[in-house]
């Protein structure tokens, strides 16, 4: 689009015809209070239920598992390149 496609699109002038509201101070530092407060909350609690068992999977084999799907597509992309070429 150019610029004067902007200028000539109803639905842009109309956008820029709105006022931007900005919410109160104090309200937005409670939502943010109550947000952070929030989150802090959930991690406590999945820290706080994780056995050792499920930190150990998702240290070592998550990626391990990525580590061999990567391999698998790679081998495939290198078996399908050489069939291609007629080696």
């Amino acid at each position: 689009m150019m610029a004067e496609d902007y200028r000539n699109d109803p639905y842009l002038q109309a956008l820029a015809g709105l006022t931007a509201h900005e919410p109160e101070r104090l309200r937005a530092d409670l939502i943010r209070m109550r947000c952070h407060a929030g989150i802090a909350g959930r991690r406590r609690m999945e820290a706080a239920l994780a056995p050792a068992a499920n930190r150990i999977c998702r240290l070592l084999l998550e990626p391990a598992l990525v580590v061999l799907a990567c391999a698998v597509y790679l081998s495939e992309v290198l078996r399908r390149a050489l069939l291609l070429y007629g080696f």
